[in-house]
């Protein structure tokens, strides 16, 4: 099963902390590449730890400009409809 089907299938479990999302991963550049392509075609969200979505301008400087790394336990991934539904 590939990491993006993977954290598809453990988010519908719960949300998960973007620490705990890595581990999915083979490495990091897997991990940036994976979850922005998740995000971008909308079958996950992230959200800080007051639950306030991640807006879509500031992917670019997570997931390109590479501050993600640093900011993991800060952050939760959350699966949408129609991300249950590609794992369902």
């Amino acid at each position: 099963m590939s990491p993006e089907l993977e954290t598809l299938d453990q988010l519908l479990g719960g949300d998960l902390s973007l620490t705990i999302v890595r581990r999915l991963y083979p490495d990091a550049e897997s991990f940036k590449r994976g979850v922005l392509g998740l995000l971008s075609s909308g079958d996950v969200r992230i959200v800080t730890i007051d639950q306030d979505d991640v807006p879509k301008w500031r992917w670019k400087e997570l997931f390109v400009d590479d501050t993600v790394m640093k900011d993991l336990g800060c952050l939760r991934m959350t699966i949408t409809a129609q991300g249950a539904r590609r794992v369902a």
